[in-house]
């Protein structure tokens, strides 16, 4: 595993080798009573949704370009593992682009930071989206659902949600061998930040923290400039 780790851990794990795990999955607690990462829910989530929609599991990428990116304009965004991207790197070592052909959704969508702003804008407007059933969508991903235990943080559909003073801050972040995103806006005040790295996460480089940092600075500023860097 260590070694599959370092190379393509989930390139090898098919749709099929899904629908086997999940034959095998057993509930260890009774859902909503406790809170658990899941990359294979996650994956299982986008199988279940493309079938919901009429196609197989590995419709996914077709599902989210008719649903999400074509009506939002993403154009960067899709599950196309051979379109031009970024090197990713550990430890100062190039790696190869990550393949999940058994688990697309729980992280083989490509995309940019000027997408992900705009799914940020979508986020702090759904009023303004195309479609009543996006518009539903993006409202009801940002409803608290669950509470987190001893932390007062509570959990929307993917987003994590902290209560501030001023007005909920939501954030999704994540990582894999290669790279590092994090993902983060205020509905209350219309704040939105989005940092990439084409560096995987390790403790030393709290990259993910400064940009929570971060947002919570601009939120503390208001501005009307939107601020876009690379590096």
């Amino acid at each position: 595993m260590r070694g599959g780790w370092f190379s393509n851990p989930y390139a090898g794990f098919s749709e099929d080798d899904l629908l086997v795990s999940l034959r095998r999955t057993r509930l260890r607690d009774r859902p909503g009573n406790r809170l658990l990462y899941s990359n294979f829910g996650g994956g299982l989530l986008g199988h279940v949704l493309a079938r919901a929609a009429g196609g197989t599991g590995s419709d996914y990428p077709a599902l989210l370009a008719e649903r999400v990116t074509g009506p939002l304009g993403l154009t960067d965004t899709d599950c196309d593992p051979n379109r031009p991207q970024a090197t990713g790197h550990w430890h100062d070592r190039p790696r190869p682009a990550l393949l999940m052909p058994g688990l697309t959704a729980a992280g083989a969508v490509r995309s940019s930071a000027r997408d992900l702003l705009r799914v940020l804008t979508a986020l702090l407007g759904p009023e303004t989206a195309p479609g009543p059933a996006l518009r539903t969508a993006l409202t009801e991903v940002q409803r608290p659902r669950l509470s987190v235990p001893r932390t007062g943080s509570r959990l929307c559909l993917i987003w994590n949600l902290r209560p501030r003073p001023g007005g909920a801050l939501l954030h999704h972040s994540g990582g894999t061998r290669g790279f590092t995103a994090f993902a983060g806006f205020l509905p209350g005040s219309g704040t939105g930040l989005v940092a990439l790295t084409n560096t995987a996460p390790t403790p030393l480089a709290p990259f993910v923290q400064s940009a929570y940092g971060a947002l919570r600075e601009l939120d503390a500023t208001p501005s009307a400039t939107v601020w876009t860097a690379r590096v």
